[in-house]
């Protein structure tokens, strides 16, 4: 089965170094899709994404609705996609809505703020990798699929499994 989504990767910092060269290049990318409805509603965020943006490869960096429209829209079969969402209730809408996303990456997550929003302190997983308990559960979510789904800030780290880690 040919993918036209690479990777969804799961990243508070969306578009950055590590994806806009690392990543996009070790995938072979032509376009970026970056579903974050809080994003999409920030002018200046979204400038600053886009110039973060590799030469050569497209970014649509658009609200989960969309991205879920686009992503299932048979005319875009010829892309070669790396789906990006800011957090993992975003990966699991996207696991429960687009069909054939075939890896979860876990990139840098959780460390920006120690507190989520209401004071729930996150707990470390790793030295990028911070999750509160409902995070948990929504990883444990995301297990659920017939994907692998793992802990991996660059290519050339090693993998670790989130099933480990959680």
């Amino acid at each position: 089965m040919i993918f036209l989504i690479k990777l969804m990767r799961i990243d508070e910092r969306l578009i950055h170094g590590q994806v806009a060269v690392v990543w996009s290049k070790h995938l072979g990318i032509n376009r970026i899709v970056v579903a974050d409805d809080e994003v999409v509603n920030n002018e200046m965020q979204m400038m600053a994404l886009k110039m973060a943006v590799p030469n050569g490869v497209k970014a649509s960096i658009i609200s989960t609705d969309k991205a879920i429209a686009l992503l299932n829209d048979p005319r875009v079969e010829k892309l070669k996609i790396f789906l990006i969402v800011g957090n993992p209730e975003t990966a699991l809408k996207m696991m429960q809505n687009v069909k054939n996303i075939p890896a979860v990456n876990v990139g840098n997550y959780g460390r920006m703020s120690q507190l989520k929003d209401g004071g729930e302190e996150k707990e470390q997983l790793d030295k990028n990798l911070f999750v509160t308990a409902q995070e948990k559960n929504v990883f444990h979510e995301l297990l659920t699929f017939d994907v692998d789904v793992s802990y991996q800030p660059v290519p050339t780290d090693k993998a670790k499994a989130i099933k480990s880690m959680i």
